[in-house]
């Protein structure tokens, strides 16, 4: 089961009428068919996307008002998460057993035929989920699914401010303490843990010990102080085993990497690096099914500018173990790294575009209106996301115009952008053999391209182009594609 879509009105920086963000599913095959990359400026709403899923499954602490979208005060806050996939099957396997038909009748078929199933969390009440029911074409509060809900699917976030020592602690509500505890329940009942018993017990509580044998001096000194003062009574020292749990607390992460090191000693790149790797052995373990090994509860896994405080070559391999797991896992995260867009699978990855109309976050999909025959590219991205203008980009659309009008040679390829109305407005001196020839006129895009092309003109170092010049080159040839 897949998160097909999410619907968000007035929640935040999404205004009203809903914004709704089709995601990419995974195909069991395919290097990151299962990833969902946000990309754009700075406030433009993708860790609040994060945040509306969260606020589906778990509601929130805050008040209404903190998360209504300022522009409609008097408007209803709205998320609604649309499920596609193994529905039923997931139903099936992790629902109670009195909420499995109530779940089914919910489930309905889209124009294509694919099985969905909707909720939605909204400020009207917002304690209670909701079901879309398709016969009626509306939601139904049914009785007491929250929780129930929840179980069908596990959510799992790190944001861009988590602190990382925070998760690789163990902690009763921590990724490492949850993953520990299933662990800690299960040694309980093996034979090592009842010789732990035996062997605590001899040591503090078996009047032969050494122990023992110390402790009585006090008990009889207490019990000789207390029957003075208050009457007769036997006094004595027992020693309760430690919880489980109790031990785990007290445990710490040590990384050797040639240096054997605490982990709350590391840097914060290193940490988060753990974390990440914890949270994906934990999702791991948390996705089984108590009695069915083939069988995995849904797990989706957002990660918010997971580039922070990694190294290029450790983004590199971070995104490299997303794509891997976005096989199979819908994974979903916020990036400004180019080296999240630069890898030759981008093209089966879900790219939503990110950005601000007045105070309306507004969401694209980077494959929709492609400008290039191998849409998106890393160049083209930062182009639509922050109207970034680089020279990769400029470099591939010149080429795509040469080979789109067999104008491969420099002087064919100026014949044909004058007639398209492009002026020659600039000025180009090539360069034989070290030796300065004839000035010529050429196109802004051709000075430009060739500027990138041959750094190693001395003669025109001298002669550079401004970034508005380069926005200009290519607003001009995206006309002309």
């Amino acid at each position: 089961m897949y998160i097909k879509e999410l619907a968000i009105s007035n929640f935040k920086s999404f205004n009203a009428p809903a914004s709704t963000i089709a995601f990419n599913v995974p195909d069991g095959q395919t290097l990151g068919s299962g990833l969902n990359i946000f990309v754009g400026e700075n406030n433009t709403g993708k860790s609040t996307a994060f945040e509306a899923v969260d606020f589906v499954r778990n509601s929130t602490k805050k008040s209404i008002e903190a998360i209504r979208n300022t522009s409609n005060p008097n408007s209803d806050v709205y998320v609604e998460i649309t499920f596609t996939g193994e529905i039923e099957q997931t139903i099936d396997g992790f629902s109670q057993e009195n909420k499995k038909a109530v779940f089914k009748s919910y489930i309905y078929k889209n124009q294509n035929q694919e099985n969905l199933f909707k909720i939605r969390r909204d400020s009207s009440e917002i304690s209670r989920l909701k079901l879309w029911n398709n016969n009626t074409g509306g939601f139904i509060n049914e009785a007491g699914i929250d929780a129930p809900v929840k179980k069908l699917f596990e959510t799992n976030f790190i944001w861009a401010d988590t602190n990382p020592s925070d998760e690789v602690a163990f902690g009763a509500t921590t990724i490492c303490g949850n993953l520990l505890k299933e662990i800690a329940t299960g040694f309980t009942q093996t034979v090592d843990y009842a010789n732990y018993q035996t062997a605590f017990n001899q040591a503090f509580n078996d009047p032969a010990s050494g122990l023992r044998a110390q402790l009585q001096v006090i008990e009889q000194r207490v019990q000789q102080i207390f029957t003075q003062q208050f009457g007769s009574a036997s006094i004595s020292f027992h020693f309760d085993e430690l919880k489980i749990d109790s031990f785990f607390k007290n445990t710490t992460i040590v990384v050797n990497d040639g240096v054997e090191t605490p982990m709350q000693e590391k840097g914060n790149g290193m940490q988060r690096a753990v974390a990440l790797a914890l949270l994906q052995v934990y999702a791991e373990e948390l996705i089984k099914h108590p009695d069915d090994a083939a069988l995995e509860k849904p797990f989706y896994l957002f990660v918010d500018e997971p580039e922070l405080c990694q190294h290029p070559k450790a983004q590199e391999r971070l995104l490299g173990a997303l794509l891997e797991i976005s096989k199979t896992k819908q994974v979903f995260v916020t990036t400004h790294s180019p080296y999240f867009l630069s890898t030759p699978y981008l093209r089966s990855c879900g790219l939503h575009i990110f950005s601000k109309n007045g105070n309306n976050s507004v969401t694209t999909l980077a494959n929709l209106n492609p400008i290039l025959p191998w849409s998106p590219t890393w160049g083209e991205i930062n182009y639509k996301a922050y109207k970034l203008p680089t020279v990769e980009f400029h470099n591939e659309l010149y080429g795509h115009l040469q080979e789109k009008n067999n104008a491969y040679s420099e002087s064919t390829f100026e014949q044909w952008i004058m007639g398209q109305g492009i002026v020659q407005s600039k000025t180009w001196i090539q360069e034989k053999n070290g030796t300065a020839q004839k000035p010529r006129n050429v196109s802004l895009q051709t000075f430009i391209r060739n500027k990138i092309h041959h750094p190693e003109n001395v003669t025109m170092q001298a002669y550079a182009y401004t970034s508005a010049e380069l926005q200009q080159s290519i607003n001009e040839m995206i006309s002309l594609v």
